[in-house]
């Protein structure tokens, strides 16, 4: 059998997105430093902090880590899934947080990074270290052994936070434009607020 009898396969390209957000490959090297930075200033501070705090405060200090870990995790993944072009007719009519809220969408993966990987990662450390410092505590106090303790803080501390950014998944992919809108206004407000 011939070749040219064998019928060509046509080839097939999905298209791309239509997406109007800038990628800067700069933000890479600024965000390795950055979280090099933040990674230790929050290790540092936590370790202090964890010197002086009573167990019950400990465990606050964690929930509160494990809770802004999920909460930058959800605007991480609105930001994603925002769309622009609602905005436009709210820039127009000049609504404050609008504008703002345009740059967030068009600055997305950089946002979206800094939200879900920096501050995820950065409160993933600081709950991991937290964590093994509750550990050593409730050994010391209530003279635990063995390895169960934990492996049952740290179950809890995953399953939480686990769990938590797999609920606010949902929220923040079918509330993108609402949280996007939110955290516009919040740039509006701190940008006059800092302007004055």
């Amino acid at each position: 059998m011939d070749k040219s009898d064998i019928p060509k396969r046509k080839k097939f390209s999905v298209p791309q997105p239509k997406i109007n957000v800038t990628v800067s490959h700069k933000w890479t090297v600024t965000v390795l430093i950055l979280s090099f930075v933040l990674s230790v200033f929050f290790s540092f501070i936590t370790s202090v902090l964890m010197q002086s705090l009573t167990l019950f405060f400990a465990f606050v200090l964690l929930f509160v880590i494990i809770a802004v870990n999920i909460f930058f995790d959800m605007i991480g993944t609105a930001v994603q899934n925002a769309e622009e072009h609602p905005f436009h007719s709210l820039a127009a009519r000049k609504v404050k947080g609008a504008k703002e809220s345009i740059s967030v969408i068009r600055h997305a993966p950089q946002l979206a990074n800094m939200c879900c990987d920096v501050i995820g990662d950065i409160a993933g450390i600081i709950s991991g270290a937290t964590t093994t410092l509750i550990v050593s505590e409730l050994i010391s106090v209530f003279k635990l052994t063995g390895i169960l303790p934990s492996l049952i803080l740290t179950g809890i501390v995953g399953a939480l936070t686990i769990g938590g950014k797999a609920m606010s998944k949902g929220v923040s992919m079918q509330n993108g434009n609402s949280i996007v809108f939110a955290v516009g206004k919040i740039m509006y407000f701190c940008r006059h607020f800092l302007r004055k």
